[in-house]
């Protein structure tokens, strides 16, 4: 058997979690004030409960309690966020004995402050609550204050970390790749020499040898680039179902990646290949027609 989580919210709770209604409405200022027995349910509670039936206007026991059915929700935050039952505090204060207990209050942010001002924010509030209700500062039991925009802030310096090392790794592949791919155009150019030889001899200019060159050099990267990019794009793709519970909601190769790893790829491959081919546009057809 799955477990649910119950919740006691005030209406307003809908809009800091971003709570998306999907069958009915959510808790009310009505709701609220009358102490009713009614909840929201979440979109896997509902599948779990009644499946493919209607879900509103059904009553569920909740602790030999029975609750009407007036709202489905889904929510972003994964599968664990949609096993919560909504209830109104009030009616929970009423039936369970906790006539003023609040377990959380949920403040949200002007969002026209930036990060580093909502912690600094957060901060400010919980000194002056601690001075106004004579907290001790150390006293983490009597009031603790959980501030989103610093884990967000921590996160946002991950991120940044991970991705100059993304960038790191990503370049010294790159660069890898380059050196690879010139040491087999200078070999392809070594067994071609009099090939070569013969497209000067019958007065071919170093432009256009060094033009041929560089082409096969972009057609090879590229390549190789592509068979990259299909193999990352169907891992991402088997694999991308898994990646919600930690909140990857769609992990895809966006057009913009494709056009810029193109770009990519035909500056490194003219890269690797500018060497040789100059190398290429210098042999003298003399000397090319005498090579074995």
């Amino acid at each position: 058997k799955n477990s649910y989580s119950l919740r006691a919210v005030h209406p307003d709770h809908q809009f800091l979690e971003k709570t998306i209604i999907n069958e009915g409405r959510y808790i009310n200022d009505l709701d609220l004030h009358r102490k009713l027995k009614v909840a929201v349910i979440g979109r896997l509670v509902k599948k779990d409960l009644f499946g493919e039936k209607p879900a509103l206007g059904k009553r569920i026991n909740i602790n030999g309690i029975l609750y009407k059915v007036v709202g489905v929700f889904s929510d972003e935050g994964g599968d664990n966020e949609e096993r919560i039952v909504y209830m109104p505090v009030t009616t929970a204060q009423r039936l369970y004995g906790n006539r003023e207990y609040i377990d959380q209050i949920n403040i949200g942010y002007n969002p026209k402050l930036s990060l580093s001002e909502a912690v600094l924010f957060g901060n400010r509030m919980e000194k002056e609550l601690r001075s106004k209700l004579d907290i001790h500062p150390d006293d983490q039991s009597a009031l603790s204050i959980h501030n989103l925009a610093e884990a967000n802030q921590g996160i946002n310096q991950f991120m940044l970390v991970l991705y100059f090392i993304v960038i790191f790794v990503g370049s010294g592949t790159l660069i890898a790749g380059i050196i690879g791919i010139s040491n087999i155009m200078i070999f392809v150019i070594k067994e071609r020499t009099k090939e070569f030889g013969i497209r000067k001899a019958l007065g071919a200019q170093p432009a256009s040898i060094i033009g041929m060159v560089i082409q096969e050099s972009i057609s090879i990267t590229a390549l190789s680039g592509y068979i990259g990019l299909s193999i990352g794009t169907y891992i991402l793709s088997a694999i991308g179902d898994n990646l919600e519970e930690f909140f990857i909601k769609d992990p895809s190769v966006s057009p913009g990646i494709v056009i810029i790893a193109t770009i990519i790829l035909i500056l490194s491959g003219l890269i690797a290949g500018y060497l040789p081919a100059k190398k290429a546009a210098q042999i003298k057809p003399i000397i090319a027609l005498r090579a074995d």
